[in-house]
C-alpha cells in the first residue's frame, strides 16, 4: 500500500512539474527579480544577512546538457524552468534507481540589491556582497550575470563566495547541482546508506559587508573547574574587503561583561586576527536540564567610531573531559547518556528541512528521554540553536563513513578528510550543545595502517583547533577482533552494537546473549576511554510474535535486552538508538527484516509519517528512569 500511494505521489508530482514547465513555455517568464529579505532563520552570526528566499526556478538536466547549452548564461527567458522554494531537494519523492545514484539540476534566482542596506558614509566602493550557501549536495557550480563565480565540492557544510559583479538592476544567480558521488566522496557514493537528496538543501543568504567582514568567530569558554570562574577567550578574522587599507576598532560584550580588541589597520584584502578576553567570576554553567545561553556580541566600526557591521553568538559555559577512570563528565559530573540517532529526512521533502520539521526532531528526543543526538553528518546551525536552548548534546560526525582502505591511504583522501573535520569545528565549535569531535564511522575493522595514520592526524587536528572538546570515532567490532592500538589516540569509542539482529564476525554477533560479554571485553581492551554504544537498532513494520524478526514486540523486547544489558556497565558514558524515526536508506533495502519494505529503513521508534510505535513507549520508559548526569564528580 505504501508503495502503490508513493507512485501515485511521484506521478501526480511529475504532472504537476510538466503543468508548470508548459506554463513557463507559454508565458516565457515565471517570475520577476525580488530583493532578498533582512534576517536569517537562525539567532547566531553576522548581522547584515539577507536571506534568499521567495520564488526560485528549477531545471533538470539528467543528460547532463546544461553547460553545453548554457543554460548558466544571463538570459531572461523562463522556458523550461519550473518554480520551486529553498530549501529544496530536486529528488524528493523520487525512490528511483537513478534518484539514489544521482543526476544533475540547476537552480535560478533573480534578485535584486534590497535598498539601505549600507550607512550613507560607507562610499559604493567600499560595499561588497558576499553570497552564503549554508549546505548544497553534493558538486556546486555558480554562475552571477553570465560568469562563473566559483565552485564547490561537499555537503552538509556552508560556504562562500565574494560577488564582485553585483548590478543595481536585476542579477540573476544561476546554480548547477551535481549529486552524484565517487567511492572516494564524503560520504561515499554512488548511492550511499541514506537517500541520496540532491539540491540546495538550505538556506541561501547574501550578506552585505562594508569596508570589512566578521569573517569568522570563535566564542571559547574556559572552566577549569565547576565552581571556578570562567575566562571567556575570543578570536575573531576581520577581511579588509575593499582595495585600499582600511583602520578598523572591535568591541564586543559577552553577556554585560566588556572584550575590547583594539584597533587595527588591515591591509587591501588582508586580514586581522582580533583577540580579547574577559572574566566572570560566578558563571551559570550550561547542561541539559539548565541551558544557560550568553548572548555574545561584536560590533565592527570605522575609524571615526562609525558601526560597519555585527555579529552574534548565544554561548554557553561548560566544560567537558575524559576521567583518568575513562569516564565522560560535563562539568565534573559523569554521564550515562541516552538518546537517538536522526537522519535529516522527511517523506514530503526529503533532505530539505524546515525549521519546523527540524524542531518536531529535538522534540520528539526530549519526549522520549533522550539528551543527546547522533548523525552521521552535521547537523544544520538551526536545528544546532535548538539544541543548544534545549540543552541537548550532539556527537558532531563528519560523513568519513564505510571509506575503502584503498582510499584512506591516498594522500589526496586525507587532506580532503582533514579540510572537512577543520571545517565542521571551525563552524560549529560555538555551540555549547557539541559534546565531541567524531571524525567517522565504521571505518575498516581491524584498523588498517592507513586507517591508523588517518585516525593519529585527524585526532591531532581536531585538539589543535579545539582543546576543550574531546575526540572520537564509531566503530564496527565483534568478539574475536583484537584490542586496536590504532585507536589510542582517542578519547572516546563509540561501538556500533547489533547483537541479535546484524551477524558480524561469523557469528559472533548472531546470539544476543553474547552482548554481555563482548561489552565486558571491549572495557578490558580500552580502560581509559570513554566509551559509548554509538548505535544499537531493530527494524519493526508490523504486528507479530516476539521471536520474529521485523515485529514491533521483536523490537520493543530487544530494546530493553540492550538496556537492561547498558545498565549493568556502569563505565558506560552513553548509549544511542538507531534510529529516531524510520528514513529511506536505499534501494532494495532489507537491514535484516525478512519481510523487509525497500527501501525504507525500519529501524525507528517512530514511522516515516511521525507515528510512534510501541517501541516508542518501552525507550521513554527506560530513558526517563536512567541518571544520565550524575551528582559525582569522579568515576570510582
Amino acid at each position: 500500500m505504501f508503495v502503490r500511494s508513493l507512485v501515485v505521489s511521484i506521478l501526480l508530482a511529475l504532472a504537476a512539474s510538466a503543468v508548470a514547465s508548459a506554463a513557463a513555455s507559454a508565458q516565457g517568464s515565471l517570475s520577476t527579480a525580488q530583493p532578498p529579505t533582512k534576517g536569517a532563520l537562525y539567532r547566531d552570526g553576522q548581522s547584515d544577512r539577507y536571506l534568499l528566499g521567495g520564488t526560485w526556478l528549477y531545471r533538470a538536466d539528467i543528460a547532463e546538457v546544461g553547460e553545453a547549452q548554457g543554460w548558466w548564461r544571463n538570459i531572461s527567458s523562463t522556458t523550461g524552468w519550473s518554480a520551486v522554494t529553498v530549501p529544496n531537494a530536486y529528488n524528493a519523492g523520487d525512490l528511483s534507481s537513478q534518484s539514489m545514484s544521482g543526476y544533475v539540476g540547476w537552480y535560478r534566482r533573480d534578485f535584486t540589491i534590497p535598498r539601505g542596506a549600507f550607512p550613507k558614509y560607507v562610499p559604493a566602493s567600499d560595499r561588497h556582497w558576499i553570497i552564503d550557501f549554508q549546505s548544497v549536495n553534493y558538486t556546486a557550480t555558480v554562475w552571477l550575470n553570465g560568469r562563473e563565480i566559483g565552485s564547490h565540492a561537499g555537503a552538509y557544510l556552508p560556504f562562500e563566495f565574494d560577488l564582485t559583479r553585483v548590478r543595481t538592476g536585476v542579477n540573476r544567480l544561476i546554480v548547477r547541482v551535481d549529486d552524484q558521488r565517487t567511492a572516494a566522496d564524503f560520504p561515499p557514493g554512488p548511492g550511499g546508506q541514506w537517500w541520496n537528496y540532491g539540491g540546495l538543501l538550505q538556506e541561501v543568504y547574501l550578506r552585505a559587508v562594508a569596508r570589512a567582514d566578521i569573517s569568522q568567530v570563535e566564542v571559547r569558554p574556559l572552566l577549569p573547574c565547576p565552581t571556578c570562574g570562567s575566562t571567556i577567550d575570543e578570536r575573531a578574522l576581520i577581511r579588509n574587503v575593499t582595495g585600499a587599507s582600511q583602520t578598523v576598532q572591535l568591541r564586543g560584550f559577552y553577556g554585560g561583561v566588556p572584550l575590547d580588541f583594539g584597533t587595527a589597520t588591515i591591509a587591501p584584502h588582508a586580514t586581522w586576527t582580533a583577540r580579547a578576553r574577559a572574566f566572570i567570576a560566578r558563571p551559570h554553567l550550561w547542561a541539559p536540564g539548565h541551558p544557560t545561553l550568553y548572548r555574545a556580541t561584536l560590533t565592527l566600526s570605522d575609524a571615526k567610531g562609525r558601526s560597519l557591521g555585527g555579529y552574534v553568538d548565544y554561548s554557553g559555559i561548560r566544560s567537558i573531559a575524559v576521567t583518568k577512570g575513562g569516564r565522560l563528565e560535563l562539568n565534573g559530573r559523569l554521564l550515562d547518556l541516552r538518546g537517538f540517532n536522526v537522519h535529516q529526512q522527511n517523506v514530503a521533502s526529503g533532505a530539505a528541512l524546515s525549521t519546523t520539521q527540524m524542531r518536531q526532531l529535538i522534540d520528539w528526543t526530549k519526549e522520549l528521554g533522550g539528551d543527546v543526538i547522533r548523525a552521521h553528518y552535521p547537523l544544520p546551525p538551526a536545528m544546532e540553536e535548538m539544541a543548544d536552548e534545549d540543552g541537548i548534546l550532539l556527537w558532531s560526525e563528519i560523513p568519513v563513513y564505510q571509506a575503502k582502505n584503498r582510499y584512506i591511504a591516498q594522500p589526496g583522501w586525507l587532506a580532503r578528510a582533514y579540510a572537512l573535520l577543520k571545517e565542521n569545528i571551525l563552524t560549529n565549535q560555538n555551540h555549547p550543545s557539541v559534546l565531541l569531535w567524531s571524525i567517522g564511522n565504521e571505518l575498516p575493522t581491524p584498523v588498517t595502517g592507513a586507517e591508523a595514520r588517518y585516525i593519529a592526524g585527524a585526532t591531532a587536528l581536531a585538539r589543535q583547533l579545539d582543546p576543550t572538546r574531546p575526540v572520537g570515532m564509531a566503530v564496527s567490532d565483534w568478539p574475536g577482533v583484537a584490542c586496536q592500538a590504532a585507536y589510542a589516540p582517542l578519547d572516546v569509542i563509540g561501538f556500533n552494537d547489533y547483537f541479535g539482529w546484524f551477524d558480524a564476525g561469523d557469528g559472533g554477533t548472531a546470539d544476543r546473549q553474547g552482548l554481555g560479554p563482548f561489552l565486558d571485553a571491549f572495557r578490558a581492551c580500552y580502560p581509559t576511554k570513554a566509551l559509548f554504544v554509538s548505535e544499537f537498532g531493530f527494524d519493526a513494520d508490523r504486528v507479530g510474535p516476539v521471536e520474529e524478526y521485523g515485529t514491533y514486540a521483536f523490537q520493543s523486547d530487544s530494546i530493553a535486552y540492550h538496556l537492561d544489558v547498558f545498565a549493568t556497565k556502569p563505565w558506560l558514558s552513553g548509549a544511542i538508538y538507531f534510529v529516531l524515526q524510520d528514513y529511506f536508506a536505499y534501494p532494495n533495502y532489507s537491514g535484516g527484516d525478512p519481510l523487509a519494505n525497500p527501501p525504507l529503513n525500519q529501524k525507528g521508534v517512530i514511522d516515516q509519517y511521525g507515528n510512534f510505535k510501541p517501541a516508542a513507549a518501552v525507550i521513554a520508559s527506560i530513558y526517563r528512569s536512567t541518571v544520565e548526569i550524575t551528582n559525582s564528580a569522579r568515576a570510582p
